[in-house]
């Protein structure tokens, strides 16, 4: 260490420091994954846990399962409505965030109050607003002389109510993300424009989407994920219910290990879910390199 230049012992002692960090974070992201790979080609034999191959079995075998169809239709269901949702309300406050008028830096703090809730509590106070006797919505009805109604209880509404609480608790990153992108954009443009007689669509359609497609990429793909992982606030409002009404792959990874101790099965599901949060990431960084030679 003696003879090293000073950069380079500034260097490793760097290194040296965040060493037992990355030891830790290493451990506790690499063994769950690489056991959750071993059990999914494997028979598990409890409650030793002892492994023994048998290939795409456990694929074949979950896969298998009546209800997989419905649960992988939750499931795309919920990933294209919760991200488009999240994204519209998203970018319409950004776009009102964006604007100059008084009290916006205080109403900027304000929209990011849903987003600073936990998840669970969040949960809970969707689930005692959609609650089928004495919720505030049915409470409101009755007041006003209809009859309540089963808001997460009937399966045709179940899932609307989740998306509806999800939205109002995820808006708010997506909203930080686009108004931080467009407040990044040469005002010049925008004056250019409405000296050219552009009007309010055609700025945004041909200024502000231009302009703000490497954070909208980047925002789409990590709500993709986020919602293809998604487990809390579904859990806690319905459980997966009615039925199986609201049951994605989150869930039914959580009733097979933990419900039906097929901790094979649910390791072949998950394996599944890792599989496809990585092609919304292959598909974001294609995207990203055609925007980069499009730009070139």
């Amino acid at each position: 260490m003696g003879t090293l230049k000073f950069s380079t012992k500034k260097s490793l002692y760097g290194v040296l420091f965040i060493m037992p960090c990355m030891a830790v974070l290493m451990v506790m992201m690499l063994y769950p994954l690489i056991q959750t790979f071993l059990f999914s080609f494997s028979t598990i034999t409890l409650p030793r846990f002892s492994l023994r191959f048998n290939g795409l079995n456990n694929f074949i075998k979950v896969f298998s399962r009546p209800e997989v169809p419905t649960v992988i239709g939750n499931t795309v269901k919920w990933t294209l409505c919760s991200v488009i949702f999240r994204l519209i309300l998203g970018m319409v406050t950004a776009l009102v965030m964006n604007s100059e008028f008084p009290g916006v830096r205080f109403l900027r703090i304000v929209v990011l109050i849903p987003w600073t809730v936990p998840s669970i509590v969040s949960a809970n106070s969707w689930r005692w607003i959609f609650q089928g006797d004495f919720g505030v919505i049915n409470g409101m009805l009755k007041a006003w002389g209809f009859s309540p109604y089963p808001w997460i209880g009937n399966a045709n509404t179940a899932m609307g109510a989740i998306l509806a609480a999800a939205t109002w608790a995820g808006y708010p990153f997506v909203m930080m993300m686009l108004l931080s992108a467009m407040q990044g954009l040469p005002r010049d443009y925008f004056e250019a424009a409405m000296v050219d007689g552009a009007n309010a669509f055609q700025r945004f359609w041909h200024i502000i989407i231009p302009g703000i497609k490497p954070v909208l990429l980047i925002v789409l793909a990590l709500e993709a994920i986020n919602a293809i992982n998604a487990f809390d606030m579904i859990f806690t409002m319905t459980g997966g219910g009615p039925g199986n009404a609201t049951e994605i792959f989150g869930l039914f990874i959580y009733r097979l290990g933990f419900g039906l101790f097929d901790f094979a099965g649910a390791s072949a599901v998950s394996v599944a879910l890792i599989l496809a949060a990585l092609i919304f990431c292959v598909i974001y960084v294609v995207l990203q390199n055609a925007g980069k030679r499009g730009g070139n």
